[in-house]
């Protein structure tokens, strides 16, 4: 009886041990199972935390590292550093592009409009087409934009800046036509913590612009090469990745406007309306430089907007001089429903086989474009102008400063 009972109460003990010792290491099994997926904010994020949770245990060392790193972090910052992982830094370079296909198009249609003004000003004497009547123009622009942050999408400041040459001819009275060549370089830093992107394009296009009456058509197009310098940097408690490499990509830009010259007096306005397309790519890439290194598929972005404005100018003469204020304001507002394309990616090493998608959230489709500047002539063949240039949007402010001077051949 003495054993039969000194066995029970062995068991007994043995149970009581075994379930303390089961109690001591839950939390520690807890911790080590604990889903990255729930961390994410947005899909992107819950794609890349259900793929690290599925290689977990047994993964390459330096992976498994990472892992470990999201799981110490508090669990407010693991989404973050699920993002981190993701391309979600150059989200924005197509975007870049189409930044600088607007400020040469803003540069080239500004001289446009003067040169019209100086034609319709011109004494009878000075022939305005024809013979002689060749002009070269050389114009430069600095901006500086700001993005906001979006889904996926970083916060982005950017520094720029343009030189653009024109020339063209007025083969019959009313008519021009030119070409126009330039480069545009951008520093951004698509985040506050990460490096700076550069980013360097150049363009070459033909434009045109004719008046009958009170009424004018202008158009221009013009072909972009871009390359890019990319610098990502992941970074938090346990990782430091600083990840590189050189891309390059293309794109197009095509621009129409029509509108009405109205004179009274010294000032003259234009109401108009336009439509603007562009098309910005950049080719596929594979990162180097650390563990996150990802395999980026190609990507791009495409807008087509209309826009609605009017610009007022005066003329005031001063001997030899003519002096041109001039003010303008439109609305554009972007009509294709999905501009940007998704991002396909997956990591470089293979060790991780599935592909992810990010679809970032989409800039607003509604923005106002303002320019104030004044242009000054001498005799109808020089003139000079300085310019501001903005564009405004709930999620987006570019502002720039032009210098431009054309001579009349």
């Amino acid at each position: 009886m003495s054993c039969i009972f000194n066995h029970r109460a062995n068991k007994a003990w043995h149970f009581v041990a075994g379930a303390a010792a089961l109690l001591t290491l839950a939390p520690i099994g807890s911790a080590s199972a604990q889903s990255l997926a729930s961390a994410g904010r947005t899909s992107n994020q819950v794609a890349i935390g259900t793929a690290l949770d599925a290689v977990s245990g047994r993964t390459n060392a330096a992976r498994q590292s990472q892992i470990d790193a999201i799981r110490a972090l508090p669990v407010a910052l693991r989404g973050s550093a699920l993002g981190q992982l993701s391309p979600q830094s150059y989200t924005l370079l197509p975007q870049l592009a189409i930044q600088s296909m607007d400020a040469s198009d803003t540069m080239l249609h500004n001289y446009i409009v003067t040169r019209r003004d100086i034609a319709e000003e011109a004494p009878a004497t000075i022939a305005m087409s024809g013979a002689r009547t060749f002009h070269a123009t050389l114009m430069g622009d600095v901006r500086q934009a700001t993005y906001k942050s979006g889904f996926d999408r970083p916060r982005a400041t950017t520094d720029s800046r343009s030189i653009a040459f024109a020339a063209d001819f007025s083969p019959i009275p009313g008519a021009i036509v030119g070409v126009t060549l330039g480069i545009d370089g951008i520093d951004a830093r698509l985040d506050p913590a990460r490096p700076r992107i550069t980013y360097f394009n150049s363009h070459i296009g033909p434009y045109a612009s004719i008046v009958r009456g009170k009424v004018y058509v202008d158009a221009n197009a013009s072909y972009t090469l871009s390359e890019y310098k990319l610098r990502r940097q992941v970074e938090f408690t346990g990782v430091n990745d600083r990840l590189r490499v050189n891309q390059d990509g293309d794109g197009w830009a095509a621009n129409a406007e029509t509108g009405l010259m109205v004179k009274r007096g010294v000032a003259r306005i234009q109401p108009f309306v336009g439509i603007h397309y562009r098309y910005a790519d950049v080719s596929g890439f594979r990162e180097t430089g650390g563990i996150s290194a990802l395999d980026v598929a190609g990507y791009r972005t495409q807008s087509l907007r209309s826009g609605v404005g009017a610009r007022v100018s005066a003329n005031v003469k001063r001997g030899n001089w003519a002096l041109r204020p001039s003010a303008q304001a439109e609305w554009r507002r972007e009509l294709l429903k999905n501009p940007e394309s998704r991002m396909e990616f997956r990591f470089a090493n293979g060790d991780i086989l599935n592909t992810f998608t990010l679809l970032p959230s989409q800039l607003k489709k509604d923005a106002a474009y303002l320019s104030a500047g004044i242009t000054a002539t001498r005799n109808s063949r020089t003139s000079f102008r300085l310019a501001y240039t903005g564009e405004l949007a709930n999620d987006r402010h570019i502002n720039g400063f032009v210098a431009t001077i054309s001579r009349r051949f």
